[in-house]
């Protein structure tokens, strides 16, 4: 198991990539804290989470990120009943779409809010209760964004800017406590059968062929996570670029994947494009060799 006797945080986890990551993180080990509004949500997801692996502890409890009160009360909850976090990944978000001149002002304001205050929030809340006392084995914050950063959204203006904001956040965090041991990093999927992108559709079984499943996504958080990633800190994960890599390998012969040395070459012979785009991120590509 990948992530045993970790202990691990994710907002937003009642549904949709932070409920697969969170039962992922069950599945390879960890203890989870489950956290989002829904108190009906999150009981339904540890009960999955018991079903996949009964040996773990999983606890819940409401919170809204944007409350700072209500976020300090959540980690030092987390923290009494799973002790030191190994890693905390802040991934609540909110989204809608109108025409910019149409945008309600409290709209506009709540999303960025969520998508960046409670980014912010949850990482001034879990400071303290991260473990940073090793540096073979670094406590690590991971942020959901959005392909939206770089590739704008028409009529998703304040989605879009949030998602450039918490880059932004991202690469301060990294420099600021970059002398910590503290890793951080960002996954930026793309289209995903979530509420956000879906609405009540979400999770029917017939999204667009484009469209990923959240569960597509938990390899990228559970890679983060393990000691395989103690020094990548400050990335941008475009899944798009990976996804095209992640088809080749289960394309191409046996022969070319007995280790990655051997892939690294076929890749710069044949797939020179593919290679340029995770080239910079080679031990997530290792892992999922």
């Amino acid at each position: 198991m990948l992530l045993k006797d970790k202990n691990i945080v994710i907002t937003g986890s009642s549904r949709g990539i932070g409920k697969h990551v969170a039962i992922a993180c069950a599945k390879n080990g960890a203890n989870v804290g489950i956290t989002s509004r829904s108190i009906d949500e999150l009981n339904q997801v540890k009960e999955e989470i018991k079903n996949v692996n009964p040996d773990i502890k999983c606890v819940l409890k409401t919170a809204d990120v944007t409350e700072y009160s209500q976020v300090e009360q959540l980690f030092s909850f987390f923290h009494e009943e799973l002790g030191e976090l190994h890693g905390v990944i802040a991934n609540a978000g909110a989204s809608g779409r109108w025409k910019t001149h149409e945008f309600e002002s409290e709209k506009f304001s709540q999303i960025l809010d969520v998508n960046i205050l409670g980014v912010f929030h949850t990482f001034k809340a879990t400071y303290q209760f991260m473990k940073k006392d090793d540096k073979k084995d670094k406590a690590r914050f991971i942020i959901t964004g959005s392909a939206t950063y770089p590739a704008a959204m028409p009529m998703f203006a304040a989605y879009t800017a949030s998602k450039y904001g918490v880059v932004g956040f991202q690469r301060a965090l990294a420099l600021e406590y970059k002398r910590e041991n503290i890793t951080f990093n960002m996954i930026l999927p793309t289209m995903v059968d979530t509420v956000l992108l879906r609405g009540d559709k979400a999770g029917d079984g017939n999204a667009p062929p484009n469209v990923m499943h959240p569960s597509e996504l938990t390899e990228y958080f559970v890679f983060l996570l393990t000691k395989e990633a103690n020094r990548v800190s400050d990335e941008l994960i475009y899944t798009n670029e990976f996804e095209q890599y992640r088809s080749l390998l289960e394309e191409i012969d046996e022969e070319y994947k007995q280790d990655w040395d051997t892939l690294k070459s076929y890749l710069e012979e044949n797939e020179p494009k593919i290679y340029d785009n995770i080239r910079k991120q080679r031990r997530l590509a290792q892992f999922f060799l």
